[in-house]
C-alpha cells in the first residue's frame, strides 16, 4: 500500500511540474487547476446563417493567467478575454456568422485558480 502512494504522489506531482493539474472540463463544470500550462480546444457547431455560439462565466486567478479565445469558421479571433489574479473576472466571449464549426481556445500560464463556464447559443435553430 505504501508503494501505491508512492507512486500515486510522483504521478501527481509529475503531472503537476510539467502540465499543471486540472480538474474538470473547462465548459462542462466549474474547473480548479494547479499550475496549468498549455492549451485546450472546445468545438461548437453552428447549423445556420447567423447563428451564435461561445461561453460566459466567472474566472478567479490565484496564479498565472488563462486567456480565452473565441474562434470563427475560419479560424481567426473573434473576441477575446483574460484572467489574471485581483479579482473574479466575468467571461463572455462569442462567435458567429456563418454555418460551420467555432472554436474555443483557451492558454493557461502557469494558472492557478478556478474556470467556470457555460455554453451560450443565440440566434436561429439548434
Amino acid at each position: 500500500m505504501q508503494v501505491v502512494l508512492a507512486v500515486l504522489a510522483l504521478i501527481v506531482g509529475g503531472l503537476y511540474f510539467t502540465v499543471g493539474l486540472r480538474l474538470g472540463a473547462v465548459t462542462m463544470m466549474p474547473t480548479q487547476m494547479y499550475a496549468a500550462k498549455g492549451k485546450s480546444l472546445y468545438t461548437f457547431r453552428t447549423s445556420e446563417e447567423g447563428n451564435r455560439v461561445g461561453v460566459e462565466g466567472t474566472c478567479l486567478a490565484t496564479k498565472g493567467s488563462a486567456n480565452f479565445y473565441m474562434l470563427g469558421a475560419n479560424g481567426a479571433v473573434q473576441q477575446s478575454a483574460a484572467c489574471v489574479p485581483g479579482r473574479p473576472w466575468e467571461i463572455r466571449v462569442m462567435a458567429g456568422g456563418q454555418p460551420g464549426f467555432y472554436h474555443l481556445q483557451v492558454e493557461y500560464n502557469n494558472f492557478s485558480g478556478k474556470i467556470d463556464l457555460s455554453e451560450k447559443r443565440t440566434g436561429g435553430h439548434y
